[in-house]
């Protein structure tokens, strides 16, 4: 009966082994996920292009000679835009290199809860703000002589 027991024991704890080190090599594998990660994104219209690194820090930037065009307003939100959705695009790789992991557990979860506020606050952020006079049609002013400049 004692000899069952230390047998079932063992077998327990053998069991517990190989569960850690599957856990392990998880852990490893999600963590050369998101050292390596690559987040990118471009702007509808082409014009702008992101990558971001790990972090979220911006690696790379391009804008296309069309982008100049768009005039500094519209050319800033399309880069912000495009940086939005690059973030959005980390978050996804980063619950995805996770979820060997975490599974379908309140950690996993809760990452995805707090990645999609971090995301819906940097939209709020990000958001096309009116100018005093209700006027947010990017006109290339910009608040640089106002209309006053112009002729009509």
């Amino acid at each position: 009966m004692a000899s069952d027991d230390l047998k079932a024991a063992e077998e327990r704890l053998a069991g517990y082994a190989a569960r850690v080190q599957e856990i392990q090599q998880h852990a490893e594998r999600s963590q050369e996920q998101i050292k390596t990660l690559r987040a990118r994104a471009e702007s509808p219209d082409g014009t702008v292009r992101v990558v971001l690194a790990p972090g979220g820090r911006l690696e790379d930037l391009t804008l296309s000679p069309q982008a100049l065009r768009l005039g500094h307003d519209r050319l800033a939100a399309a880069i912000k835009q495009t940086v939005q959705a690059a973030h959005a695009d980390a978050a996804r790789q980063t619950q995805a290199a996770l979820q060997p992991l975490l599974g379908q557990s309140a950690a996993m979860e809760f990452l995805a809860e707090q990645l999609d506020t971090g995301l819906a606050e940097e939209q709020a952020e990000n958001a096309p703000r009116r100018r005093a006079g209700g006027s947010d049609d990017g006109d290339e002013d910009g608040g640089f002589g106002g209309p006053f400049l112009r002729r009509s």
